[in-house]
């Protein structure tokens, strides 16, 4: 990795990226990763919790959740009630549940380098216009069927511990992915990545990086500074490894102070992590439910097309 590392002395221009990507893909190690980049400012999933916000609204009250937060101050108070009500935190901010507060606050930041990991289904078309300005955007894929294989276990340990499970969906044997899952989108995550790369490369960049989560963990060596290289980032070969602390994850711009502390099912290895582990064995269809099937399939068109585009050791 050394003789293809970008020194911080190579690196003096600022740069601003964002990482878009499924459930399940390796972002938040490799955010994690890419914290400890000297002067690097992180955002963690601004966007994905104004849409999820949005949701919690429409479902409670039958209303929409504005993308302005002035004028609409009490119904964003509402908005962060509810989501501490639904995550188990108890700081939401209702500023950082808007689109367009979440634009101006990226677009302003002053750090060298800004880095954004972000769900992709959280931009979808009548959202594209609050993607802030001046970033590049990246890709983060990974295989549906182990993403879903992965996604099924954690969704039904998150959604179990905070009693949103009853009848069918309760029973881990009859829960289903697609119909029980609350936070489930019509494009199962996937499409949602799909879509916006599509978008990405009409309108702004013919060839946005693409990167496999697991050509990441098995090759961070020749990954990571690809990647880096990719986006203007100095990487070094201590890069390779990092503190297993909570110390940088604190650091992280959050919707709510308390967020990583209280979705442990989502975060919690990931952010006590302290390198790039090679991935488990992918299952075989034999060995995971119906609905993990049903669900890879639906969606992996849209993974292969893109997977055709990633970056190649």
């Amino acid at each position: 990795m050394s003789s293809s590392a970008v020194s911080d002395g190579e690196c003096e221009h600022k740069t601003r990226t964002i990482l878009w990507c499924m459930p399940r893909s390796v972002s938040t190690a490799l955010t994690k990763c890419l914290s400890f980049t000297p002067d690097t400012h992180v955002w963690f999933e601004p966007y994905c919790y104004c849409s999820l916000a949005r949701r919690e609204i429409q479902n409670r009250l039958q209303v929409d959740l504005p993308t302005f937060y002035h004028g609409n101050e009490h119904t964003f108070h509402q908005a962060a009630s509810f989501m501490n009500e639904s995550t188990s935190c108890k700081s939401f901010k209702s500023e950082s549940l808007s689109y367009n507060e979440v634009k101006k606050s990226l677009e302003s930041w002053s750090n060298k380098h800004v880095f954004v990991k972000d769900i992709a289904f959280s931009i979808g078309e009548n959202e594209r216009p609050f993607l802030p300005t001046g970033f590049k955007h990246t890709f983060l894929i990974r295989h549906p069927l182990r993403s879903f294989y992965s996604q099924r276990k954690m969704m039904f340990e998150h959604c179990s511990k905070l009693g949103l499970l009853t009848g069918e969906a309760a029973d881990e044997s009859t829960y289903d992915l697609e119909r029980h899952n609350h936070y489930m989108t019509p494009g199962l995550f996937i499409k949602d990545v799909y879509d916006l790369w599509k978008y990405i490369r009409e309108n702004f960049d013919r060839d946005p990086v693409v990167m496999d989560g697991d050509d990441l963990l098995a090759n961070p060596s020749e990954m990571l500074p690809k990647y880096c290289r990719a986006v203007g980032l100095p990487c070094e070969e201590s890069r390779l490894t990092w503190d297993a602390s909570l110390n940088v994850v604190k650091t992280w711009k959050l919707p709510a102070d308390d967020l990583l502390e209280n979705i442990v099912a989502w975060y919690g290895t990931a952010t006590r992590s302290s390198g790039f582990k090679p991935a488990n064995r992918m299952p075989s269809r034999d060995e995971v439910t119906r609905d993990v099937i049903r669900c890879t399939d639906q969606v992996l068109p849209f993974y292969e097309e893109m997977y055709e585009h990633r970056m190649k050791v």
